[in-house]
């Protein structure tokens, strides 16, 4: 069974790259609808383990793969939930499959190929919730320029004009919407990050759940590392 439908992918590839900023595409029956009925039965159910972020600028909820949170920077500064690509037996057969597949090379080679950002590897997942009140102002990640973010939906029976889905803006207060998706069943935005690349969700106010996932792509070096690392060393020209 393929897991991903590339061909509905590939159908918005010259969208993407003419886009933006910030560059986007959205894609309907992204995944296998069979394989995608599987995970949305086993998302894993909102309880008091998922991780709450509840301040002025954001009300949500959040749940992570195996990460190597805990380790450091060499500037002292925490590393972000990065990827430990292993199984998690936290989590239902068919998550585990899904991102074995999601960080294979196979998969982040057709991104590539989709977006044309050359990007190597996950960085980044997670699971994310929302329901009532939940919302996240506007804001801007900027980590780099090949940072390359992908968010799939698992939610049925949104409605056109619902707040839920991920907005996109070209202006740091969100002044102007660029996109918002109301259809979030099998569904995924894929958006290049960057200094244009604001986005947020606008306050819920149904009594409702969107569940969904955000996964975090970026060129890797076994060298060098992760392409927007924070302790990356900045190139300094020389004097002649």
């Amino acid at each position: 069974m393929n897991v991903v439908n590339w061909q509905n992918a590939y159908d918005k590839s010259s969208n993407f790259k003419s886009s933006g900023p910030p560059k986007w595409a959205f894609v309907k029956e992204f995944l296998n609808r069979d394989f995608y009925e599987e995970l949305y039965n086993t998302f894993p159910k909102f309880d008091d383990t998922w991780n709450v972020t509840d301040n002025e600028e954001k009300f949500a909820y959040r749940k992570f793969w195996k990460t190597d949170e805990g380790r450091y920077y060499t500037d002292g500064t925490p590393r972000e939930h990065n990827l430990i690509q292993e199984y998690d037996s936290r989590y239902s057969e068919p998550w585990n499959k899904f991102l074995k597949h999601a960080w294979s090379e196979e998969f982040t080679k057709k991104l590539a190929e989709v977006t044309g950002v050359e990007v190597t590897g996950l960085r980044h997942f997670c699971f994310m919730y929302a329901n009532k009140n939940c919302f996240q102002k506007t804001h801007i990640h900027n980590v780099s320029d090949k940072t390359l973010i992908v968010f799939l939906y698992f939610s049925k029976n949104w409605e056109e004009g619902d707040p839920g889905g991920t907005y996109l803006s070209n202006e740091a207060n969100g002044s102007k919407i660029l996109f918002e998706p109301c259809e979030l069943d099998n569904t995924a935005l894929f958006v290049l990050d960057g200094p244009k690349a604001a986005h947020g969700m606008r306050k819920i106010v149904k009594d409702a759940e969107r569940k969904a996932i955000q996964l975090t792509y970026e060129p890797f070096s076994t060298t060098e590392g992760w392409y927007g690392r924070r302790d990356k060393d900045v190139f300094e020209p020389i004097e002649l």
